[in-house]
């Protein structure tokens, strides 16, 4: 093996050697980062018209593209005329290995409008390998075999994962990420987590060390689900899911509104506007490039501002919203000068604008950052003392930025080791707290805790094992999307510019590293659930782009994505309109039941239905007892959802109608077939009591939880479950509806009665008005009112409402 590595080592560097010696490769490479620097193309989607109105066309298998209205961009004849030109030149002529693996990409990723052509990207990785090891070359080749490029090529699992392996030992970062997910779940291997966690750890280090020479806190993930630009997969008020959109510019706009509403004065709220100005080109979003020359100049304007009005008095009586603002755009402008971020770096001014904060109100970013200055010694000689005085200040206030400082300056005050510190808990502890305010250096330190065992030193109670190890690396990694996957905002960009085909490739090379949001994104882009009412015309979907959303969809869902689960569900019970699929009512039963663990309303409801129908269990055979309970728990589920969203200011609530109209036409089943119900099985207290009580949570739902799953497993296997609490259905609660409907009828009748009388009374007033021809216009009058009014029946008001009312 050591041989193997050496030959690799010496042979790459061969190569590297005769690439650096290639004037056409290095000519190539050249124009390309210029044509990088310089190439815009239109743009279908933009911040305006992109949520609730995301579109994917039909694909069309001819042409191996999405279809489209609007007319294609050409490529820039710089890249076709000429570096594509040089590329093959040294390609063929030097056997540059790298040309040959840059030409690939061209064709696969179609980059700057090139039309993809797969077969001949596939064509120069082949090449590329046969003259000598190349991670990426590998990695791609793998990517081929394994997806088949969505119906291009023949999948072939065995043959992917076999290039990847050799792509990861060639340290291809990409192909490392493949293949730690898939040793962690067992996809194509055996499940191997101690081998899965050699690779996590490898690859945190890797990110580590990137995060300590770049602001990874200033990134703009595009770690996404496409789909939630549409409210998710079904839509704002069914997915259940919650939302990885996050687009900062209209967050921020939508906060300067809020002031507005409160009808505040343009100086009540002029910190609030410029703060919140800084911070949309401070942050960046999608479609908002950050630009923190802007910010800082933003920043500064409303530190001015404060200067000018309070800084005689020492920013001392200051409004309360002023406070708050004007002391944030002071702790920014401070970072702003100690990273030098917009501005030359300026220690000096740094420390004062954080200093003047603190005059204002102390926030825990000013705190956190003058612990910093202390600690490095970035003004004089380190004051460890004043930076934990600082740093505790910060904790109190909790900011996630501190806690972890803090846990690391403790580690360095005893040579770095926690295990020998004796503030090994306190270690522990402020860095278990920044992972929990969302820190995400502090994710690659708790890793690395409970890898080491400080977690079980600081904490004997804690459970170390390798899941969740895993968990905090895989965590890590995600967060840290802009580095692991880059090829995420090449994705997105494509995606809006109308290049879907060019998207899933993208999307999907991130759903093989095992990121849950984008194997959602690729699932979406290959097949999308049909709206009841469109004026575009029904999508069909090819096969094998079916089977390779379900398995993404099915990857989504192990990592409890529970509108994935449902959706699963829907495509085998033939819900979801993909008729490739057979149905198979066992498998969609399962799924909705995971999804009713995993407490969706939705996933309950779907399985309540097939309870009612009798489809899925072993037996098919109806259980309105199951079915009752279940759509329970979406009621119930619905509940806790709409609560969730309300907190989180959504502006769309779950419905629960579709769950009422259940209830009710169970209600009605049992009226008219009581012997099915009694066959189906039993709860306590009254089956009609239990719809009273909807809403009236008793204290003993948690056994009756466990009760329904165990009796759902038992139904789904064919077996029975004897449940101790026998559901006797009350006699009293029929009695009430009959009493009900008999007030009501007697009422009803009582009225009818009511009705002829004033018509007999109508017409005998009629014939004695007929004769007094000097009161006849008044008796007209009176006639429309009181008598018989055309071929209708007069109800009054007040007996109508009381009717109601009553029932």
């Amino acid at each position: 093996m050591i041989v193997h590595y050496i030959i690799l080592s010496v042979w790459s560097l061969l190569v590297l050697a005769s690439t650096s010696n290639d004037a056409q490769y290095n000519q190539a490479i050249v124009e390309l980062e210029k044509l990088a620097g310089n190439f815009t193309r239109p743009k279908l989607y933009n911040i305006d018209n992109i949520e609730g109105n995301l579109y994917i066309p039909q694909f069309d298998q001819l042409t191996n593209d999405y279809k489209s209205t609007q007319k294609k961009p050409q490529p820039p004849p710089e890249l076709t005329k000429s570096i594509i030109p040089l590329l093959k030149k040294s390609a063929s002529e030097s056997r540059n290995v790298n040309a040959l693996v840059t030409l690939g990409d061209l064709y696969l990723f179609g980059n700057y409008s090139l039309t993809p052509d797969y077969y001949m990207a596939k064509k120069y990785y082949q090449e590329a390998i046969s003259l000598a090891p190349n991670g990426h070359a590998y990695f791609m080749l793998g990517y081929i075999y394994s997806t088949g490029l969505f119906g291009t090529f023949p999948i072939d699992q065995k043959r992917g994962v076999l290039y990847y392996q050799f792509a990861a030992e060639n340290g291809d970062r990409n192909a490392q990420m493949v293949m730690a997910y898939k040793n962690f779940k067992g996809l194509g291997v055996p499940t191997d987590c101690e081998l899965a966690l050699e690779y996590y750890t490898d690859l945190a280090e890797q990110g580590k060390d990137w995060m300590s020479k770049n602001d990874a806190n200033g990134q703009v993930d595009y770690n996404i689900r496409i789909s939630d630009f549409n409210g998710g997969l079904y839509g704002e008020k069914m997915s259940e899911s919650t939302s990885t959109i996050e687009i900062r510019s209209k967050y921020f706009k939508d906060l300067r509104n809020t002031f507005e509403e409160y009808k505040l004065t343009a100086n009540e709220h002029e910190y609030a506007t410029l703060f919140y100005d800084a911070l949309e080109s401070y942050k960046g979003d999608y479609f908002v490039p950050k630009n923190l020359t802007k910010a800082f100049t933003t920043f500064q304007e409303c530190v001015a501002l404060g200067e000018e009005i309070y800084g005689a008095s020492d920013y001392k009586n200051i409004d309360g919203i002023d406070k708050i603002f004007l002391s944030s755009c002071q702790s920014k402008l401070g970072r702003m000068y100690l990273q030098g971020m917009g501005v030359s770096q300026d220690t000096r001014k740094a420390k004062q604008m954080l200093d003047r904060s603190l005059k204002v109100q102390a926030t825990p970013e000013a705190l956190g950052l003058l612990g910093f200055i202390e600690e490095q010694g970035l003004l004089g000689e380190p004051n460890v003392s004043k930076a934990i005085d600082y740093y505790v200040a910060a904790v109190k206030k909790k900011s996630p930025e501190a806690n972890r400082n803090l846990a690391k300056l403790l580690m360095r005050l005893n040579g770095g080791d926690p295990h020998t510190s004796e503030h090994h808990k306190e270690i522990y502890t402020y860095m278990k707290d920044a992972v929990y305010y969302r820190d995400t250096e502090a994710l690659y330190y708790m890793g690395s805790f409970l890898q080491s065992g400080l977690s079980k030193i600081a904490d004997s109670k804690n459970d170390i094992s390798c899941p969740n190890i895993v968990m905090y690396y895989r965590v890590f990694l995600e967060r840290l999307s802009s580095f692991y996957a880059p090829h995420l905002k090449f994705a997105f960009e494509e995606l809006i510019a109308g290049n879907y085909q060019n998207a899933l490739i993208g999307y999907s090379i991130a759903a093989e590293h095992g990121f849950e949001e984008a194997q959602i994104s690729t699932a979406y882009l290959l097949y999308q659930l049909q709206p009841l009412y469109s004026k575009q015309p029904p999508k069909t979907f090819p096969p094998e782009r079916v089977e390779m959303a379900v398995l993404y969809l099915e990857r989504a869902s192990k990592q409890s994505n529970v509108d994935a689960t449902i959706l699963l569900g829907d495509l085998y019970s033939g819900q979801a309109g993909a008729s490739h699929i057979t149905p198979d009512f066992d498998r969609a039963f399962n799924y909705y039941r995971t999804a009713a663990e995993r407490e969706s309303s939705h996933g309950a409801y779907k399985l309540a239905e097939m309870y009612e129908y009798g489809i899925g269990p072993a037996n098919n055979s109806v259980d309105y007892f199951m079915a009752k309970r279940y759509y329970d728990f979406s009621l119930k589920y619905n509940e806790i959802l709409n609560h969730a969203k309300s907190e989180s200011s959504s502006q769309f609530i779950s419905s629960k109608t579709h769950i009422d109209w259940a209830l009710l036409r169970l209600r009605l089943k049992y009226l008219f077939n009581r012997s099915a119900f009694k066959q189906s099985g039993n709860s306590d207290g009254g089956w009609l009591s239990a719809f009273k009580k909807v809403g009236n949570r008793v204290s003993n739902e948690v056994p009756q939880d466990s009760n329904s799953i165990s009796r759902a497993n038992a139904h789904h296997e064919g077996d029975t479950y004897n449940d101790d609490l026998i559901e006797q259905y009350d006699i009293g609660d029929y009695l009430v509806i009959a009493m009900t409907f008999i007030f009501f009828f007697v009422f009803f009748v009582q009225n009818i009665l009511r009705q002829f009388r004033r018509m007999r009374n109508g017409q005998r007033r009629d014939e004695a008005d007929n004769n007094n021809n000097n009161n006849g216009d008044d008796n007209d009058d009176n006639q429309g009112q009181n008598g018989w009014n055309g071929n209708q029946f007069h109800f009054r008001r007040g007996n109508f409402e009381f009717h109601f009312f009553a029932i």
